[in-house]
């Protein structure tokens, strides 16, 4: 993997992005030890500015995890989470996907929004809510759906 660039140059962005991310999430899951970002570039030939934003979206989807020490960033495959439960929702083009999980830090709901390409599941936006704060998260969301705001909105749908 010193150069994946001369593998795609007959791909269209999206499907470099798509090969980008697979191949950073498994090279991620083969180094569970963690690597700094010039480590992972180093390694992978990724250009920094693309490597960081990857790592962002493989953050923000759960993929892997980060911890900062000082100035440095060390990122983590997520094999620590262990999955409690799963509920799926299907509601107009998109599905929400209910993750209930565990880790030495807490219990937490992870919800997701994924998208089918291709055959493959794409997360498009998730959120992580502790476990312990899904009663108040769910009051706030109720309270929301009782505002006479929402209510306006909805008649004009």
């Amino acid at each position: 993997m010193k150069d994946i660039r001369n593998n795609m140059r007959n791909l269209t962005p999206f499907e470099k992005e798509i090969k980008i991310r697979e191949k950073l999430l498994n090279f991620m899951k083969k180094h569970p030890k963690g690597l700094t970002t010039t480590e992972i570039g180093a390694q992978t030939g990724i250009s920094r500015k693309t490597l960081e934003k990857h790592l962002q979206l493989l953050v923000f989807e759960n993929e892997i995890y980060m911890k900062q020490y000082g100035p440095t960033r060390v990122y983590y495959p997520n094999h620590r989470l262990h999955y409690l439960d799963f509920k799926k929702l299907k509601a107009e083009n998109r599905t929400y996907w209910f993750d209930i999980m565990r880790n030495e830090f807490g219990a937490y709901l992870l919800i997701q929004e994924k998208r089918k390409n291709k055959g493959d599941w794409m997360t498009k936006g998730s959120i992580l809510i502790p476990l312990k704060s899904t009663g108040a998260f769910i009051s706030s969301l109720n309270n929301i759906l009782k505002s006479d705001k929402l209510k306006k909105l909805s008649k004009g749908i």
